[in-house]
């Protein structure tokens, strides 16, 4: 009896190993790279990340259901001070000052610090030579 179970076990385990699909921790550093880049990683931070739903398209592609909170580190008051004292710093990547603005506020609208917006988004990853990508 024991032997049986063992071997359950190890079949689930085989099984779940070659489902070849992306676990819930890569998916959130995927999510989370590609969230926080071009200097929005100061203006917050990703918290409560899940995944809720996810399934195969194809053997290379993973079409995932996600679910986080989006936590102000400023509020959009700062930034527009910030971004007013030295409009072509690096604090927000390539984008033009003027843009970036308007891309936030119609984004985000008015927030303070510690402001929470609970997000849910549809990725898609690409099974590559080198692992599992976030599609672009």
């Amino acid at each position: 009896m024991i032997m049986k179970k063992i071997a359950v076990v190890l079949v689930v385990a085989l099984l779940a190993a070659c489902s070849g699909v992306p676990d819930n921790k890569e998916i959130e550093t995927m999510v989370r790279g590609s969230l926080l880049t071009d200097g929005l990683d100061d203006l917050f931070t990703m918290e409560n990340f899940a995944k809720t739903n996810g399934f195969r398209e194809s053997d290379n592609v993973y079409i995932v259901d996600v679910a986080y909170d989006l936590v102000f580190q400023k509020s959009f008051i700062d930034v527009v001070k910030e971004i007013r004292e030295d409009p072509t710093g690096p604090q927000y990547g390539m984008f033009g000052s003027k843009f970036i603005l308007t891309a936030i506020q119609s984004n985000f609208g008015q927030f303070e610090v510690g402001d929470r917006i609970q997000k849910t988004d549809k990725v898609t990853l690409h099974k590559t030579e080198n692992g599992w990508q976030l599609a672009e």
